[in-house]
């Protein structure tokens, strides 16, 4: 299979997504963000964590995937 890249998985997001990761390079993705980046074909990092209310659930994108972001041209 192969290596799942933002080169391979960011034109396939909607503007509004890119958008919002371009203005939070570093930050743990919201669930709608996880979402379109995983339908995509993105493979954020993270955890899970049930039952655990003082340990939030927490997916972020790897330092390569968020240097690659924040080098792209904002959206027009």
């Amino acid at each position: 299979m192969a290596e799942s890249t933002p080169e391979t998985w960011w034109p396939k997001l909607d503007p509004e997504i890119q958008h919002w990761l371009q203005h939070h390079v570093g930050d743990a993705l919201t669930e709608e963000v996880l979402d379109a980046v995983v339908a995509a074909g993105g493979e954020p990092e993270g955890e899970f964590t049930p039952g655990k209310q003082d340990a939030p659930d927490r997916y972020d994108l790897t330092g390569d995937d968020w240097d690659w972001i924040a080098v792209q041209p904002h959206g027009h």
